[in-house]
């Protein structure tokens, strides 16, 4: 097997029970497409310790986890599907399935470069649950789905299973819960490849349109953890309308940046940026809990002295993550920052109210408050965010919240100009009909 100078790769990635499988499958059976999962060569090596045994979901993660570390190399998966691909048949168009790694979309881009595109499915957990009765079983089937869905989703661990991560870095996010019928999932894909590959141009959707200018402004923020944008417009979600306001999250004007804090070990002459206030917060926090001898409470050892002073902090008997024990709001009323969707509505004033907020990320519990009181109508997001407060907040005020579909904003310039150079063909080509019926 091999691939040529001009093969095209589309990558999928989603939280467990998405839908990634059926939807290689369709790409298989509609374009053609050969496909191969990167979960199976965590599989062969189960099998090849562990003859006997049949895997859980979780001794599948620790093993992926496992393969990763012992080559020193996040995208080691990636990259021993690609080795397996180095001879034989030629492939110009696969899939690759089973991404849930950061490590494994730079291997990918790294070698595809521009042709390789990565789409994410986006469905609700109660569906994902319900999808899969025949994996959680008995009274703790959900506690046990639960587990794995939080070791799927860490964002600390460097080798561990990063999918939220990898969603928002995906070129198209495409909803797949249970109001998605088959008949549609197809068409959604084979309609979204072909754009992606250019095989049919469009131009951008006014929900695309709008997203892409939160993400425009997110860049101007400094914040060392996640820049987030916002955009207020005067419009139901999926129309266009006016801009009413607009923000990111940065610290107050008459302030510095984290980063550039010097009172938060900024040293720029140096080279030496500043810590953020809140892993400031929790590390002395960490440091007091160690010093009183507090216990973790999944173990019940005694709390080491915290080795780093960045997180994750994890007990060193158990390995698990501290931080969801301590600090589950993730210590986020000592956030210094004005937030993006704050920053928008001080802008918009009273024209917030009714308004549709397209945000980068969903709202923390924080700006959940600020939006209800504003009287914004509506809410599109791309990331989520771990705060389940925030949601059940929106919910309460009936603010209407959905996720964002369609093209992100990383290639957004590259595939929608793709359309002008179509449209003009299609200029050309009715000029010579006219032409034609003319004479």
């Amino acid at each position: 097997m091999s691939l040529s100078s001009r093969s095209v790769a589309i990558g999928l990635t989603a939280p467990f029970g998405s839908g990634c499988s059926t939807a290689a499958g369709i790409l298989r059976d509609r374009l053609g497409y050969s496909v191969f999962v990167l979960s199976d060569i965590i599989r062969d090596e189960w099998k090849r310790r562990y003859p006997r045994r049949r895997p859980q979901r979780s001794d599948l993660q620790a093993l992926g986890n496992e393969i990763r570390i012992s080559a020193h190399n996040p995208g080691e998966l990636a990259g021993r599907m690609l080795t397996n691909l180095e001879s034989g048949t030629t492939y110009d168009k696969i899939v690759v399935d089973g991404i849930r790694n950061i490590g494994e979309i730079q291997t990918l881009r790294e070698h595809f470069g521009r042709n390789f595109y990565l789409i994410a499915l986006d469905c609700t957990t109660s569906d994902r649950f319900d999808r899969l009765p025949n994996v959680y079983q008995g009274e703790d089937a959900f506690e046990k789905f639960t587990a794995d869905n939080e070791r799927d989703r860490d964002q600390e661990d460097p080798f561990g299973q990063q999918v939220e991560l990898c969603v928002d870095n995906s070129d198209v996010l495409i909803n797949n819960d249970n109001s998605v019928t088959l008949t549609r999932l197809r068409s959604k894909l084979v309609d979204y490849v072909n754009l992606l590959t250019g095989e049919s141009p469009r131009y951008a959707r006014p929900e695309e349109i709008l997203m892409n200018l939160a993400y425009s402004a997110s860049h101007g923020s400094k914040c060392l953890k996640r820049q987030v944008g916002a955009v207020l417009v005067d419009a139901p979600p999926s129309q266009l309308g006016e801009v009413v306001g607009q923000g990111f999250n940065e610290n107050p004007s008459v302030t510095m940046p984290c980063v550039e804090e010097p009172g938060y070990g900024a040293d720029l002459k140096n080279g030496v940026p500043g810590r953020c206030y809140r892993d400031i917060v929790r590390y002395d926090s960490y440091r007091t809990l160690a010093n009183q001898r507090a216990r973790c409470p999944n173990c019940g050892r005694a709390i080491a002295e915290p080795r780093t002073e960045e997180p994750p902090w994890k007990c060193v008997c158990c390995g698990s993550n501290l931080e969801k024990y301590f600090w589950p709001e993730r210590a986020m009323s000592w956030c210094t920052a004005i937030h993006a969707e704050v920053a928008a509505l001080l802008i918009a004033g009273l024209r917030a109210r009714g308004a549709t907020l397209y945000t980068t990320t969903f709202p923390c519990f924080q700006c959940a408050e600020k939006i209800t009181q504003a009287g914004v109508g509506s809410i599109v997001f791309n990331e989520v965010y771990p705060d389940i407060r925030a949601a059940d907040r929106l919910k309460i005020a009936n603010i209407e919240v959905t996720r964002f579909e369609g093209i992100r904003s990383g290639r957004f310039d590259e595939i929608f100009s793709r359309a002008r150079p179509y449209i003009a063909r299609q200029r050309t080509i009715l000029a010579t009909n006219r032409k034609e019926q003319q004479g």
